[in-house]
């Protein structure tokens, strides 16, 4: 476990085009969990709104919101690896990139300018508290901006079956094999994030938890498995034996979740405005 563990080292998944795909599926699938991408609560209609979309990754968030918004409207994709979105030409005229990672001092330039910033999935980057990140997300935003934060609590997870009688044994393998405890990998400030907003000063602050199931579910659980194969090829050439154990344990976990068994876990937006 211990070799799994050190492949868990900043961003511990692959940035290839593999981890791309999944990226934006998943954002759709997030979409269709919650029911929109930017909290109905968050004004959108105003004109010359400038909003950041925080890790942005391919972009895929603030590319499917620009039809919801007015043409005068400012979006900025702020990542510490900015290629994922892909090159400037094919981007709409109004979509700017940054490279800035939330690990580092704010910025002058991006001081109070947003009136609304998102940030998604940080569970496997952040350690121990995000207050923090809170924090500097705050500094973004003007008077009265919003922040919305989107995040899995990796702790609420179980495996879910359609029907008693499917087994589970692979996927309860691979999930142990692949999935270090005391890592990043399962963080504990999740559940805590609404109060982080209520202690950096957010007000109007809302939360909403969506629990994993149904179809859904079962999209996201195809969505993400590909992260355990990930976690096997950074062992490829330190340990090429627990990488292939890891690669057919994936496939015999495969077989058990098309006869109807699935990873699951809660997930949660939180948003809150900034007085």
């Amino acid at each position: 476990m211990s070799e799994v563990e050190n492949t868990v080292e900043e961003y511990p998944l692959s940035r290839d085009y593999v981890d791309f795909n999944r990226l934006n599926l998943q954002h759709y699938i997030l979409k269709d969990m919650f029911g929109y991408s930017l909290h109905p609560g968050i004004p959108r209609d105003q004109k010359s709104l400038k909003i950041a979309d925080v890790g942005t990754g391919t972009g895929i968030w603030l590319l499917d919101l620009l039809p919801e918004l007015d043409p005068s409207t400012e979006l900025v994709g702020i990542d510490a690896d900015i290629t994922q979105v892909g090159p400037r030409e094919w981007l709409p005229e109004n979509l700017t990139l940054r490279k800035w990672s939330v690990f580092t001092d704010v910025p002058d330039d991006l001081v109070g300018i947003f009136d609304v910033v998102n940030i998604r999935l940080f569970a496997f980057v952040i350690e121990g508290d995000a207050t923090p990140i809170v924090r500097k997300l705050k500094k973004l935003l003007k008077p009265g901006g919003y922040l919305q934060w989107c995040d899995v609590d990796v702790l609420s997870f179980r495996i879910n079956t359609a029907t008693p009688n499917v087994s589970t044994g692979y996927l309860v393998e691979l999930w142990e094999e692949t999935m270090p405890k005391e890592t990043r990998l399962f963080p504990k400030w999740v559940k805590g994030l609404p109060e982080s907003f209520e202690n950096e000063g957010f007000l109007n602050i809302t939360t909403d938890w969506k629990a994993q199931k149904g179809h859904t579910g079962i999209a996201m659980h195809w969505c993400n498995l590909p992260i355990h194969e990930m976690l096997a090829d950074r062992l490829r050439s330190s340990n090429p034996e627990k990488s292939s154990k890891i690669r057919a344990i994936m496939e015999a976990a495969s077989v058990e979740s098309r006869k109807g068994a699935m990873y699951a876990f809660d997930r949660v937006i939180v948003v809150g405005q900034k007085p």
